[in-house]
Parts: structure tokens; C-alpha cells; sequence
């Protein structure tokens, strides 16, 4: 499946030097390579699933929180558990009902581009009447990436306990139903067709308080035609938005000569 192939994907963010950026949307930055990615049968790296989950995250208020690639890797890699709190203090993950965290295998935090899988852990407050549960979701058979995705669980899961009486256990890790990529190069592009329809569920009011969770969602909705269509789209909103930016910048500039007049 290329697991130990060419690496695949960088999990400790940054832009590559001299590169043009083409786009920023949120705290997301895109530059010009990461275009060529999308067009072409490449492995995603964290910069194009941080954009999306940025894109995705518009209008979902505070109960559903998507993170960037680099919070969980960087949380994964921290050296003791004060340190973790400290980070992830300001994200108030206890509080979330949905919590959307990338999960990507890089083992060393020293090597940019190390990974080769990406996958989707949730942190799942909306239906378990005894607290909260981490659901992992991996495209490829046998889940190669639950290590990583359990250790993620692990650092966060004190963060979560609410009382001495609650076992450490008491956060499970679970699988969710995922779908099967055909290649060894789709991962990440699967982790973010997961994630809106994860977002489309939420939407549509499933997510409240009326208990149920996404599983049919994902299982209806990511599919092989879906996830191979989903690289032109994202080229296509890519270039509505930097479209978009440049008839602001013009009417902007525009305006300061009306101004000047």
C-alpha cells in the first residue's frame, strides 16, 4: 500500500523555502507546489488538509472544533504532561462536542516530511451517556495507524477525566467504519472526505443532542468516486478563493483612488 515508500506527507507544518504562497485562508497558507499535489496522483500533505479543515470549519460554532495537522502532532510529541496542558489548554477540548484531530505516523519530529499515512481520530462527546470516546477511522485494512492515533488518545485522555473515580480507560479508543482506499497515495485525501462528512452530519442537526453518530454518513458518503472527484474540487475552490481575493484587493485599491481624487 507505499506505507514504506517515499514519505508521504509532512507533519510539523512550515512552508518550503523560497516557495510562492498562492493563498491564505484563516491560519492556513498555501503556496505553489501544493497545487501540483492536488493534480496529481501525490501523497497530501498537512498544509492542504489544514486549508481544508479551515474551509470546512466556517460557521460551525464552538462545539465542533477541526484542528490543523500540527496541534495533534505537536501534542503527540511534547516531553510530559504539563507541557501538553499547556497547549492544549486554549483548544477546551473537554468542552467540545466534536473534536476533529489528523493523525500522521512521522515517528520523528526532527524529519519533515517523515510520514507515510495519514488518518482521522475523533474526539466524540455527543453520545455515550458515561463520557466521552476517541474514534479512529483508517483507510487502509488492519488500521496500520491505531498506534500513533492511540498514543494521541493517551496524551489527551487526563485532559478529559473529570474526576479521581474515572479510570483512565474510561475514553476509549474505538474503530469507525471506514472505507477502503484503492491506492497507496489517498490518505489524506480520504481523512478530509471523512471530515465533512463528519461537518455535513453536524450540520444537518444529527450532531445536537439527539444522540446517533456519523457512521452512515461516512459509510454513504465516502466512497471511491466521491474521494477521487474531491482533488478537483479542491482546485477549484482554491482558485475561487485566490479569485476572490484579488477582485477585494482591486476594489480595495480601487477605492483608495477614488479617495485620493
Amino acid at each position: 500500500m507505499g506505507l514504506g515508500s517515499r514519505p508521504a506527507s509532512t507533519s510539523t507544518g512550515g512552508e518550503k523555502k523560497g516557495e510562492e504562497r498562492v493563498l491564505s485562508h484563516g491560519d492556513a497558507v498555501l503556496i505553489r507546489s501544493d497545487l501540483a499535489i492536488l493534480r496529481g496522483p501525490r501523497f497530501i500533505n498537512d498544509r492542504i488538509i489544514a486549508f481544508y479543515f479551515a474551509h470546512l470549519s466556517a460557521g460551525l460554532g464552538d462545539d465542533l472544533l477541526l484542528l490543523p495537522p500540527s496541534i495533534p502532532y505537536l501534542l503527540s510529541n511534547l516531553p510530559d504532561p504539563a507541557s501538553v496542558a499547556a497547549i492544549a489548554e486554549p483548544l477546551r477540548l473537554a468542552s467540545r462536542r466534536l473534536v476533529l484531530l489528523p493523525v500522521n505516523d512521522n515517528p520523528d519530529a526532527s524529519v519533515p516530511e517523515g510520514g507515510s499515512h495519514w488518518t482521522l481520530l475523533v474526539l466524540d462527546n455527543t453520545t455515550s451517556p458515561s463520557g466521552p470516546r476517541f474514534v479512529h477511522h483508517d483507510s487502509i485494512r488492519g488500521a496500520p495507524n491505531l498506534p500513533v492515533a492511540s498514543h494521541l488518545a493517551d496524551t489527551l485522555r487526563p485532559l478529559l477525566l473529570q474526576s479521581d473515580s474515572r479510570r483512565r480507560g474510561a475514553v476509549p479508543v474505538v474503530e469507525g467504519p471506514t472505507p477502503r482506499q484503492p491506492n497507496g497515495y489517498d490518505c489524506g485525501v480520504y481523512v478530509m472526505a471523512i471530515a465533512r462528512a463528519i461537518c455535513g452530519w453536524w450540520k444537518s442537526g444529527h450532531g445536537g443532542h439527539r444522540g446517533g453518530d456519523w457512521f452512515e454518513a461516512v459509510r454513504t458518503e465516502v466512497e471511491a468516486d466521491s474521494v477521487e472527484a474531491m482533488r478537483g474540487e479542491l482546485l477549484q475552490l482554491i482558485t475561487t478563493l485566490i479569485q476572490d481575493k484579488a477582485n477585494a484587493s482591486s476594489a480595495s485599491e480601487g477605492n483608495k483612488t477614488s479617495n485620493t481624487d
